[in-house]
């Protein structure tokens, strides 16, 4: 014997349109709440004292609801086309319109914000987005739809409003630029991120070059920014421009991109001894060569590690193979204990100098030239990159850099998309991003309901 049981359930369109809900039922195993929107004093919203009248054409119109329940929701709108006498006595006609929802989208917004929450914040494909909804919760959402919100929702937001909430809200001291090229184009998208860890502004060009790069500053000065500490890769284009836009700021180069410049290096020393010592062992026929050879290639990222990195494993790994070595591998570490001293534990200038001195003289003694390329790119970069320990107010390096996990986000976005094809699409997704993520604003006040 089957049991009904009634629950009785409240949302913000039930909240919004009860003087217009008729009945709830059971069709085609979906729960269907009714409202006629004839229903409403049209007369007190219309603000007229004519009568109003109906065409005679009355039908209804689905919106899909985000449900949790066994069955999905659907809230059925009875619409017909309506009119009034104005004071000149001209026909002004009109479309009942629900509220909370638009019945152009068939969709409430407690699925449109989901869907916009999880392609743009979250990153996820407009196509695994459609599965979800269609699947796990048996709402008709297509990819294209989806993609018609965003737009929808991208192009209503102001490219120039954004930026100047975001510094209402807090006003940046730091500016950290950095640029990358979308797939399939070969234009440059350049993008500001401050201290707060908000993406400010971006900016395509045909390349990364010192004009566009000044313009893009500019735009950034011209919203009222007036920016302390600067930071950057070694990117002479983007040195010159901050030194032109903003000349009393203090550069810093980022340590991601400082990082990534040594580790480079030493990538390049230890593949070249690696592949040394395996020429040796093939050529002498020596097998402990070529299989010390072999362990190198299994362990080089271990090696790569800093030490205070390394497991009880990787740290038992590396002593074991240091005692195999000829010696080049316990000078290699030596070198990178060094690096990390310099970076890890200079409280000033004059300190950072002298572990500078004992590091070119661990590297001397190595004798391999990638290593003595690393104390080159110190003495051609020292100024920018211990900018830090020169100036009040950078504090210690920082380890990760705004501006680089900035075009990160662009980049997630333009992979994980299959929307992302154009200067326009991504603007959209990047005024989404700022206005959730940044200002807490829910996207779907930006629907504009349908015109009477």
């Amino acid at each position: 014997m089957s049991v009904t049981v009634q629950v009785c359930f409240e949302s913000a369109v039930i909240e919004a349109d009860k003087d217009t809900f008729v009945r709830s039922y059971i069709e085609e195993n979906k729960t269907i709440l009714e409202f006629d929107m004839r229903k409403r004093d049209w007369q007190e919203v219309l603000k007229t004292d004519s009568e109003i009248y109906w065409s005679g054409k009355a039908y209804p119109v689905d919106v899909h609801e985000f449900s949790t329940f066994h069955c999905p929701i659907i809230y059925r709108f009875v619409i017909e086309r309506g009119y009034y006498l104005a004071d000149d006595g001209r026909r002004e006609y009109f479309t009942p319109e629900p509220s909370e929802v638009s019945t152009r989208h068939h969709m409430s917004k407690n699925i449109i914000r989901p869907a916009c929450f999880l392609a743009v914040i979250c990153g996820v494909t407009l196509r695994n987005i459609a599965t979800i909804f269609t699947v796990l919760f048996q709402v008709p959402v297509t990819k294209s739809s989806i993609g018609r919100w965003i737009n929808e929702i991208g192009s209503r937001l102001s490219e120039e409003d954004i930026p100047e909430k975001l510094i209402e809200q807090r006003k940046p001291q730091e500016c950290h630029i950095d640029a990358y090229y979308p797939l399939g184009t070969d234009r440059c998208v350049m993008v500001i991120k401050d201290d707060c860890d908000r993406i400010l502004i971006t900016h395509e060009s045909d390349s990364e070059n010192a004009a566009d790069a000044k313009i893009f500053l500019k735009k950034l000065k011209n919203s009222g920014i007036n920016i302390a500490f600067a930071f950057s890769d070694y990117s002479k284009s983007f040195i010159s421009a901050i030194k032109e836009v903003f000349p009393e700021a203090k550069f810093q180069a980022d340590h991601f991109h400082t990082a990534k410049n040594i580790w480079k290096y030493l990538k390049k020393a230890l593949l070249e001894y690696r592949r040394e010592v395996r020429t040796t062992g093939e050529k002498e026929k020596n097998a402990e060569l070529i299989e010390l050879a072999s362990e190198l290639w299994k362990l080089r990222w271990v090696l790569l590690k800093k030490p205070s990195n390394l497991s009880a494993e990787e740290r038992e790994q590396t002593e074991k193979i240091e005692k195999k070595d000829a010696g080049f591998i316990k000078k290699f570490r030596s070198v990178i204990r060094q690096i990390t001293n310099l970076f890890d534990h200079s409280n000033t200038e004059a300190q950072a100098k002298i572990k500078l001195e004992n590091l070119k003289n661990q590297i001397g003694d190595t004798e391999n030239g990638h290593l003595s390329k690393i104390c080159k790119f110190f003495d051609e970069h020292w100024d920018e990159t211990m900018q830090y320990l020169r100036k009040r107010g950078l504090g210690k390096y920082r380890r990760s850099s705004n501006s680089e996990s900035g075009m990160r986000v662009l980049r997630r976005l333009e992979k994980n998309h299959d929307g992302i094809r154009s200067e326009a699409a991504r603007k959209n997704y990047i005024k989404i991003y700022q206005t959730v993520k940044y200002l807490s604003e829910d996207v779907t006040r930006f629907f504009n309901p349908l015109p009477g």
